[in-house]
């Protein structure tokens, strides 16, 4: 009874595996053995007893191949000894032949204590050295294995090593008397607990103690015996034995495996039925794992709305996302199929829908939020009932980072119509708890890139104003030597004004005192160019002094003259500057201030100006 139920157990789990399969084989044969030898010791007449003898040897016969056949696959060398695999299931196979025949078991005769015992026949004693040595075969890989390899690993193997050694070393106590030798099979007890170690090893990765193991173990063999075992006493105990026995058995064995069964059809059934609904929840597993390494805020909005229109097939999905200026959550992105809807742009912070979602922690499905809003005539909960319907959302899963609402998303009805599952709801879950963390990286990418581009625009300031220093001193030396020569041509001039010339000559000396003039006003505002320039690229170090803002306004514009062409903007200054006092400030960095404020201006007016083309539009 004990091995039909742990090997249905193990077949329930994942009967797909090798390992699994071969070890329901191996459980399997052991039931069939033991089931049989109940029959047998219950037998009241030696016809009945020599009969169910030998059809217990027939699970006996297998007991050798199917656990060899375990073992390799336990130790992973089942390409490597395959063909031993064949050849034990060929002689288990080659003995069966013989099993209702004088040849396996001879007769039964009274010995010690029981009425009858097998005697064993002549090939009895060559399939029992079959049997030793492929068990013995099977311990020795199994101990090799195990002196190779380490941690969870090795403890598998240690249990099953040690399970089956008790478990054969019980079963072996049963093979003296065949032979006339009085010993009697006390070990036969030990069959069940080798059962369960071994089932233990393959159900649990991790295994528990011992004492544990065997705990469990107990108590699972005293439920049982007490549950099926006690109507089979009973009817001993009053009605003896008789043909009664054989259907109450067999329906105690097949009320064990019952439930195994059932669980096992349920599975396959459910796994039909849900198949759809399964695949799009693995599409949604594997998304979630992978968003992590986006790190476009927009692109992983989109990415996440796609993934759940196209994979669950909905009409439409939304996702909000916190703006923490406008301190709203404002509509991230969308994704429709099969319909035009407008959505709202925004859902406020102190909405009674935002509210609810920050204190419940949970996905919100609108079919139950509106029955329960109509049976409880709840006015908080019919207002919520009102937002999801503007919303067009049949379910909202929230998006959580350290108990702060960031986001939620919005879904859709199913285009097949039906509903959403519990199942649905756990994938939901982890889809938003990998969301969370991804919509926090790509939000800390962006603060990380614009803090880069901040300290890079910083540093080009920095370098501009060391390349400065530099460049103004060479500068100003070349306007000073122009300035010289001008000035000194200036001079020659006005002291050989009053000779005498032609007027032609005159009038060309004119004009050259007056381009004179200009090379020297040009020289003198270069000058100060330079000088502002210098002021701009050093940041201020005098600290706070009275200031002309008006000349503060006029040197940004000078500075700004390298890009803005003569008549292409117009600066308005309407304020009264002989009545302007001075105010207390930082010349340099309010320099640049003005200096931003004119450059920003003038390349969003030259946008408007070249992209609109509205007639007599002139950048102010």
């Amino acid at each position: 009874m004990a091995s039909t139920i742990v090997g249905s157990l193990v077949m329930y789990r994942n009967f797909h595996s090798p390992l699994n399969r071969a070890f329901v084989l191996f459980a399997l044969s052991v039931a069939f053995w033991s089931l049989f030898y109940f029959f047998w010791q219950t037998s009241n007449t030696s016809s009945n007893a020599l009969m169910w003898c030998r059809v217990l040897m027939a699970g006996a016969f297998f007991i050798p191949a199917t656990f060899f056949h375990f073992s390799i696959n336990l130790i992973e060398s089942n390409k490597q000894y395959k063909k031993y695999v064949f050849l034990f299931y060929f002689l288990s196979f080659l003995f069966l032949v013989s099993d209702f025949t004088p040849l396996m078991v001879l007769d039964v005769r009274e010995r010690m204590i029981f009425k009858f015992w097998p005697t064993a026949g002549s090939l009895y004693l060559p399939f029992l050295c079959y049997f030793l040595g492929v068990v013995l075969f099977a311990h020795v890989l199994l101990y090799k294995y195990l002196n190779e390899i380490t941690g969870d690993k090795k403890n598998k193997i240690k249990y099953v090593f040690l399970g089956t050694a008790i478990g054969f070393f019980g079963g072996a106590t049963n093979y003296p008397l065949w032979f006339n030798i009085h010993i009697l099979p006390i070990g036969n007890m030990l069959v069940s607990v080798y059962v369960f170690l071994v089932s233990f090893s393959i159900i649990k990765y991790r295994l528990m103690d011992i004492k544990i193991v065997l705990t469990r173990a107990t108590i699972f063999i005293f439920v049982y015996s007490l549950v099926l075992g006690l109507p089979i006493w009973i009817g001993l105990r009053y009605l003896g034995f008789g043909n009664w026995l054989l259907p109450v058995t067999l329906m105690a064995f097949f009320a064990t495996l019952g439930p195994f069964l059932y669980l096992y059809i349920q599975k396959r059934a459910e796994d039909r039925l849900l198949r759809e609904q399964r695949a799009y929840q693995e599409t949604l597993r594997q998304a979630s794992a992978g968003m992590g390494r986006i790190k476009d805020l927009e692109k992983l909005l989109n990415m996440i709305v796609y993934v759940l229109t196209r994979s669950v097939r909905l009409e439409h999905s939304v996702i909000y996302i916190y703006d923490e200026i406008k301190k709203n959550y404002r509509l991230g992105a969308l994704k429709r199929r099969s319909n035009h809807a407008v959505f709202l742009e925004s859902v406020p912070q102190e909405s009674v829908f935002i509210d609810y979602l920050e204190r419940n922690h949970n996905s919100i499905i609108f079919e139950e939020i509106k029955q329960r809003a109509q049976d409880y005539n709840d006015g908080q909960l019919i207002s919520i009932v009102k937002i999801m319907q503007e919303l067009q959302v049949a379910l909202v899963v929230p998006i959580y980072i350290d108990n702060r609402l960031n986001a939620f998303v919005g879904m859709g009805k199913k285009e097949n119509g039906k509903l959403y599952t519990e199942d649905d709801l756990a994938v939901f879950s982890i889809l938003s708890n990998q969301a969370a963390l991804a919509i926090e990286n790509a939000k800390f990418y962006e603060d990380m890139k614009l803090t880069q581009q901040q300290l890079f625009q910083a540093e080009k300031m920095a370098t501009i104003g060391i390349m400065a220093d530099g460049l103004s001193h060479q500068i100003n030396n070349r306007f000073h030597a122009l300035g010289f020569i001008a000035g000194d041509a200036l001079d020659t001039i006005k002291l050989n004004k009053n000779l005498e010339m032609p007027d032609k000559l005159k009038e060309m000396v004119a004009d050259l005192e007056k381009a004179l003039g200009r090379v020297q006003d040009n020289v003198i505002q270069g000058g100060e160019v330079v000088r502002g320039l210098l002021k701009y690229t050093r940041k201020g170090e005098e600290g706070f002094s009275p200031i002309d803002v008006d000349a503060v306004v006029s040197s940004s514009y000078e500075m700004a003259q390298f890009k803005i062409k003569n008549g292409q903007m117009s600066l308005i200054r309407d304020y009264d500057k002989g009545a302007l006092p001075k105010v207390k400030g930082n010349s340099t960095q309010l320099q640049e201030v003005f200096f931003n404020l004119i450059d920003n201006g003038y390349d969003a007016m030259m946008q408007r100006k070249n992209e609109l083309k509205e007639e007599g539009y002139h950048p102010t």
